[in-house]
C-alpha cells in the first residue's frame, strides 16, 4: 500500500511536499550537478599538478619541492602531517637514506643540501636525508615518526641543542611553536583522513591567497605575515629558506656564543637521550648547530654519559641572518662542510665506510 501523504491547500489543490515545484527541483538539480562538476574538475586539476601529494603546490619544472609553510595572515605548516601520517613521498625517501639528521629549525637553516651532495653523497655513494622539523624543538616527534614508519638509516645525526631553556631536543613533549604561538602538534591527534583533509585545506587556502594577493594588496597594502613562505624537497628533506630576510645577504653578523659555558645537563635529559638512542636502532652521532643561546657543554656531557660520539665543527662563528639564532646561506654552506669534516673522523662513519669496502668485489 502506498502510504505517502498528499498535501492540499485550502482550495483542495495538491501541494508539492518539498515546496519547490518542478521548476525549483530542476534548478536545484542543475545547481547540485554544476557544483559536483566544479568540484570534480578541481580534483582532476589538482591531481594533474603532480607533486608530492594531492593538491601540493609544487615548483614549475620540479614538483618534488612543495609549499611547506605559508599563510598571509595565519601561518601553517604541512610536513608534520605529511611525515607523521606517511602522506606523499617523504617517508619513502627517508627510508632509503643512509644518513639522517634530526633537529629543529636550527638544522633546517644550517644544512646546505648542495654541499651535502658534493661532499657526502657523491664521494661515498651515501644518500642523506634532512628530517628536521621547523617549530619542533623536541626530538620525540621525529622519534615517533621513525618508529611508526620503520625508518632505519645506517647512521643518525642528532642536533643535541637544549633550546636555551626553550625546548631541549631530548625532552619528550609533543609541542610546536611559531613565535609566541605554542600548542600541541595537531598531527599526533589526527587520523590519516583528518590529516589529509587538513593538508588539502591548507593548499587550497594558499592557492586562493596566491590568486587574490594582487587585488588584496592593492586594497590593503602588502602582506605582513609572521613568517615567510618556504618550500621543502620530498627527495632530500631539504628546506629552501631563501625567502627569509637577509638569508642570502653577504656580510651578515656572525654567531656569538653568549651563554655561560658552565651550563650542564640533567639526569632526566641523559635518561631520555639514552632511551632515544636505543629506540632509533642505529649508530648515533651528536652534533651542535651554533646559536647564541646554545650550550656545547651539555652536548659533550650527554655524549659521554650515553657512550656516543660527537661531530662538532671546531668553530662556532658562522654567519647568521637573524642575529645569531639561525645560520644564513653562507653560514649553512660553511657549517655543512665543517660538519662533514668532523663526521669523517668518527668511528661510526668510518665503520660504515669499512662495511661498504668489504662488500665490494
Amino acid at each position: 500500500m502506498d502510504r505517502r501523504v498528499e498535501r492540499t491547500d485550502r482550495a483542495g489543490h495538491q501541494v508539492d511536499p518539498d515546496g519547490l515545484g518542478p521548476a525549483g527541483r530542476r534548478y536545484l538539480g542543475c545547481l547540485l550537478g554544476l557544483t559536483a562538476a566544479m568540484l570534480g574538475g578541481l580534483g582532476v586539476w589538482l591531481a594533474a599538478q603532480g607533486g608530492d601529494h594531492f593538491s601540493a603546490i609544487g615548483r614549475p619544472g620540479d614538483p618534488a619541492w612543495y609549499r611547506n609553510f605559508g599563510g598571509d595572515s595565519v601561518t601553517e605548516i604541512q610536513d608534520q602531517d605529511l611525515f607523521y601520517h606517511g602522506i606523499g613521498r617523504s617517508i619513502d625517501n627517508a627510508r632509503q637514506a643512509d644518513v639522517i639528521i634530526l633537529g629543529s629549525s636550527l638544522v633546517s637553516f644550517a644544512i646546505d643540501q648542495a654541499v651535502m651532495h658534493e661532499r657526502l653523497e657523491k664521494p661515498y655513494g651515501l644518500k642523506f636525508y634532512n628530517m628536521a622539523f621547523v617549530g619542533v624543538a623536541s626530538g620525540e616527534f621525529a622519534r615517533q615518526i621513525a618508529l611508526r614508519h620503520h625508518i632505519r638509516p645506517r647512521l643518525w645525526i642528532l642536533n643535541a641543542d637544549d633550546g636555551g631553556g626553550g625546548g631541549n631536543f631530548f625532552h619528550r613533549n609533543l609541542t610546536r611553536a611559531f613565535g609566541a604561538d605554542v600548542r600541541p602538534i595537531p598531527s599526533t591527534k589526527l587520523s590519516r583522513y583528518g590529516a589529509t583533509y587538513e593538508i588539502i585545506r591548507r593548499n587550497l587556502r594558499w592557492r586562493f591567497e596566491d590568486a587574490t594577493r594582487h587585488w588584496r594588496e592593492a586594497l590593503a597594502g602588502p602582506r605582513s605575515g609572521p613568517l615567510p613562505r618556504f618550500d621543502r624537497d620530498d627527495r632530500t628533506g631539504a628546506a629552501d629558506m631563501s625567502t627569509f630576510p637577509r638569508f642570502l645577504s653577504q656580510g651578515n653578523p656572525r654567531v656569538k656564543m653568549t651563554r655561560d659555558p658552565d651550563c650542564h645537563t640533567t639526569p632526566d635529559v641523559i635518561a631520555n637521550a639514552r632511551d632515544m638512542v636505543r629506540s632509533l636502532g642505529a649508530p648515533v652521532v651528536l652534533t651542535f648547530v651554533p646559536n647564541f643561546h646554545g650550550c656545547l657543554t651539555q652536548v659533550r656531557e650527554i655524549a659521554a654519559a650515553i657512550g656516543v660520539e660527537t661531530a662538532l665543527p671546531s668553530r662556532t662563528d658562522y654567519s647568521s641572518w637573524d642575529g645569531g639564532g639561525h645560520l644564513d646561506g653562507q653560514g649553512a654552506a660553511d657549517f655543512t662542510r665543517d660538519l662533514i669534516d668532523a663526521l669523517e673522523q668518527t668511528r661510526a662513519f668510518q665503520g660504515m665506510r669499512d662495511n661498504d669496502d668489504r662488500r665490494k668485489p
